[in-house]
């Protein structure tokens, strides 16, 4: 039997309702019915398992400019800004890291042995957890400097070229920015079970976007277009919960 709640207001992903007879209490957005809403709080992620993964960390710092902006950073940070909107939504988001480092064994020496075994340790992460979504955020490069724009690859599994796609229409709507999703033959993309893509965010060797991608109002635009894309992608009703299966 249900329990009979006034909304009163909401913070970030938690409504404050008054409980009638126990008063003022906080509870996950996407567990109370509205029967009208403002479309802040997409109901449709709640409790959806998504794996974020900023690329490179530690000893591998990825693609830079100089020795001030480095990919490994910028990426972290954008991760971060995007983990909040999921969160914010009832989203359960496991990060493959959140501080500079990467995952391999401590004690490994060997720089190409690392590079493997960090790799190894994202994918048995997303796989363990049965993620729902594995959604890997990058920075490019490109030997011209004019290039521009986010790129997304998407894996062999189901679901993976609609997910990139969705996030694509996203990054031309709040962009103005975007390449054609393309089939990727990344170790993330090909050794991951659930819908997986790689987002290259924007290109460093670019004056202009190596500006903005250090731009926090920026970052988080990126973070708002992965999320979007994501949340098109849930909104379709034939996506099951692979937590389920």
């Amino acid at each position: 039997m249900g329990m009979l709640i006034l909304v009163v207001g909401k913070r970030i992903n938690l409504f404050p309702v008054l409980v009638l007879i126990t008063g003022l209490a906080w509870v996950l957005a996407c567990h109370v019915h509205i029967i009208e809403t403002t479309g802040l709080f997409p109901t449709v992620l709640c409790g959806r398992v998504i794996v974020l993964d900023p690329g490179h960390g530690g000893v591998d710092p990825g693609t830079h400019e100089g020795e001030l902006v480095l990919e490994k950073d910028l990426v972290l940070e954008i991760a971060e800004k995007t983990r909040q909107f999921f969160v914010n939504a009832g989203a359960q988001v496991i990060m493959t890291r959140n501080e500079d480092r990467d995952l391999a064994a401590p004690g490994e020496k060997s720089l190409a042995a690392r590079k493997r075994q960090d790799l190894r340790a994202r994918v048995e992460l997303a796989n363990k957890a049965k993620a729902d979504l594995y959604l890997s955020i990058h920075v490019n490069s490109s030997r011209n400097p004019g290039k521009s724009g986010v790129e997304v690859y998407y894996s062999e599994k189901p679901g993976s070229k609609e997910l990139a796609e969705f996030i694509a229409k996203e990054s031309l709507r709040y962009t103005g920015r975007n390449h054609v999703p393309l089939p990727g033959r990344y170790f993330v993309l090909r050794e991951t079970t659930m819908p997986a893509v790689l987002v290259e965010v924007g290109f460093l060797s670019n004056p202009e976007e190596k500006r903005l991608l250090g731009d926090r109002k920026y970052q988080e635009r990126l973070g708002w277009v992965i999320f979007q894309g994501a949340l098109r992608y849930f909104e379709q009703d034939r996506v099951p919960r692979i937590t389920e299966n």
